[in-house]
């Protein structure tokens, strides 16, 4: 008989609105400047058209440190673990995840300029701004003051991210 894995190990899954889920770790990513990553499976419901029933399914998603934490006497050493790379804009499809930073001036306070991040092709966003892709789009929301753009739903698509 074939030596078999051992199952991934569970940990806590926080959602937007409060909720506390458990999901299974599947592996683990670092990006090169230390960020981390968590490939997270979470036990979901999905309706099968052909049959008019629900079944279980299984849903995987990336999840921040604040999004997915450990489970205290949860061993975690068997997770694999994976240098993450960033990846350039794609401009191929029309379902790509792509932003640009929008630079607004001071405001009458005398502050700083000011950061809006918008989806690649909402019409605030500047037209000659470079697109970045969704990791440097979180850094230049992470600068004091950064907002996402609502009206192109950058708030919604990034939102749960920072």
């Amino acid at each position: 008989m074939p030596p078999t894995d051992p199952p991934p190990p569970p940990v806590r899954v926080f959602l937007p609105d409060g909720q506390e889920l458990r999901g299974l770790l599947h592996a683990r990513g670092q990006f090169p400047r230390g960020g981390w990553m968590y490939w997270v499976a979470l036990p979901m419901w999905a309706d099968v058209p052909e049959t008019e029933t629900v079944e279980p399914r299984e849903y995987r998603v990336w999840l921040t440190a604040e999004q997915a934490r450990p489970i205290q006497g949860v061993s975690y050493d068997q997770v694999p673990t994976h240098p993450l790379q960033r990846q350039a804009p794609t401009t191929e499809g029309t379902d790509r995840w792509a932003w640009k930073v929008q630079r607004t001036g001071p405001g009458k306070d005398g502050r700083a300029h000011r950061f809006v991040v918008h989806v690649w092709d909402c019409p605030q966003a500047p037209a000659d701004a470079s697109e970045l892709d969704v990791f440097s789009a979180l850094e230049a929301l992470a600068v004091p003051g950064a907002v996402a753009c609502s009206e192109c739903s950058a708030d919604v698509a990034l939102g749960p991210l920072t």
